[in-house]
């Protein structure tokens, strides 16, 4: 790609996200971000097919760095529950970011085909990280508590029902 090409992917990218953050409320609209950039609307579409992956590249970006949250936290816990206590904050920082945007967001025709897979990816990413901690506190036959444990915290970070407190006292009921 052409130094100009990608210097407008990035503009692209930085107003989407400037939008996305200061209007949560308001409609993302190709035409919003062309004007925000000064460009035509058709030139996004030579960088991103659809909206979607629009808004999909600027959530990547966050997920990832929220991957690398829950990285450092497990090495740096001291017991499974400031580890599970650090991969709650990095995925509720990312799940307050985005939530609004959840809410009013519908796929028409395959949305719980796709939230199912994501559903599913997200819980094995977790899972990748509560077993380091699992492997790290816990004893041997408690390593298969690796998916559930991501089901609850990812259900943590979601619903505000359920409290941090509530998830630690659960994974004690598993340490102990």
């Amino acid at each position: 790609m052409a130094e100009k090409g990608r210097n407008t992917k990035l503009r692209i990218l930085n107003a989407t996200r400037r939008f996305m953050m200061e209007s949560p409320d308001e409609t993302l609209s190709m035409r919003t971000i062309a004007s925000l950039c000064g460009i035509s609307a058709g030139t996004i579409y030579n960088h991103f097919p659809d909206k979607d992956s629009l808004m999909a590249a600027i959530m990547i970006e966050d997920w990832h760095k929220s991957l690398h949250d829950m990285e450092t936290e497990c090495m740096n816990a001291r017991s499974l529950s400031e580890g599970v206590a650090g991969i709650y904050h990095a995925l509720l920082d990312f799940v307050e970011i985005y939530s609004g945007f959840w809410k009013e967001y519908r796929v028409p025709g395959n949305f719980d085909d796709v939230k199912g897979k994501r559903h599913r990816q997200l819980v094995t990413e977790i899972s990748g990280y509560i077993r380091k901690l699992l492997e790290k506190f816990a004893h041997e036959e408690d390593l298969i508590m690796d998916r559930i444990l991501a089901e609850n915290v990812l259900s943590a970070a979601v619903q505000k029902e359920i409290t941090l407190e509530m998830l630690l006292r659960l994974v004690s009921y598993i340490a102990d």
